[in-house]
């Protein structure tokens, strides 16, 4: 490998396992303060039976264009964020907002989650919202290691109502109204490049699908994501030595770090997947609040999701692979 790509992958793992750490402790902040957050505004946010929003890939993150009160900039796209807006607070200038609890970073720095009453206006892509209310937001400041412009996240309550297919070879998310005499998806089977459909399940919370596989003799949990990186698993030491031994897993970089690639997946019958730059957790502190006990865990995100087209199904819990094409 080069050395200005290695340099550039290194930098990636970084950024990545700080991001993923962050992650956590807000989500775990977050869960514990479910009372807190309760008030949320559950409106619907999109209109139209077929709304598409353009996507910028930056490294292995995705992001939108937007605006909070005339400020432009990105806000990164997070499934793995229950709510529709998480606001960054350095770009929230002049609004009234309180403090409704508090986190803290991996360094063991402290922040303020904060709610605004009221924020005039917030753009995402070419949809305009006036008079958002009960908005929550805290410092985003590690979001800008990836992007300078962040102005927040957005979450799964955006797309409150709607199915959506996350397409990254358009650069596209497109999202379709449920309806409820009709059925998004009841003919995907004859579309040219299906693949196969994943009935999912969820445990603490709607926005975190997951399904069960057995992968070379072992059960594995399988999770959805897109912003956690490339993704991320948790295996057993005799199971991990056996899938290096066979050749499955190898180092993702020249020198060995965390980072793997991770080939000859078997998710089921039609669809065997093989994964890149996956991060090796020993253990993850997001798994209690999710209700998570499996010893062997896999997340799938970019690597998985830039491979294939992917529809969620929300309403009737299913996501459908197709090809990328």
């Amino acid at each position: 490998m080069p050395a200005e790509i290695q340099q550039q992958s290194q930098q990636v793992e970084v950024i990545t396992r700080n991001m993923r750490l962050i992650k956590i402790l807000l989500f775990i902040v977050i869960s514990t303060s479910c009372t807190i957050y309760a008030q949320e505004n559950k409106r619907i946010y999109l209109e139209g039976d077929i709304v598409k929003i353009p996507v910028d890939l930056i490294n292995d993150w995705p992001f939108i264009d937007g605006e909070i009160n005339g400020v432009k900039g990105r806000w990164m796209f997070d499934t793995g964020n229950s709510k529709a807006f998480s606001v960054h607070s350095k770009k929230v200038i002049g609004v009234e907002s309180k403090v409704v609890g508090s986190g803290f970073v991996a360094s063991g720095q402290k922040y303020e989650v904060l709610e605004y009453p009221l924020i005039e206006q917030v753009k995402v892509g070419t949809n305009e919202y006036k008079a958002l209310t009960n908005i929550k937001g805290n410092n985003f400041d590690f979001l800008e290691q990836i992007s300078p412009t962040v102005i927040g996240q957005i979450g799964f309550d955006f797309f409150r109502g709607y199915d959506m297919k996350i397409d990254y070879l358009r650069n596209e998310l497109t999202f379709y109204k449920q309806k409820e005499n009709t059925e998004n998806w009841k003919d995907i089977k004859k579309h040219k490049n299906y693949i196969t459909s994943l009935p999912y399940f969820t445990r603490k919370l709607d926005n975190h699908p997951m399904i069960k596989i057995k992968n070379k003799g072992t059960d594995l949990l399988v999770t959805f994501d897109t912003a956690g990186g490339k993704g991320t698993f948790i295996i057993e030491d005799s199971y991990f030595e056996k899938l290096k031994k066979e050749g499955d897993i190898e180092n993702f970089n020249e020198e060995p770090g965390s980072f793997y690639n991770w080939s000859n997946i078997k998710i089921n019958d039609r669809l065997t997947v093989n994964l890149y730059g996956m991060e090796k957790e020993d253990s993850s502190p997001a798994h209690k609040p999710l209700e998570i006990t499996e010893k062997n865990t896999l997340t799938l995100d970019h690597a998985f999701l830039s491979e294939y087209i992917t529809i969620w199904d929300t309403k009737n819990k299913v996501i459908h692979v197709l090809e990328k094409k």
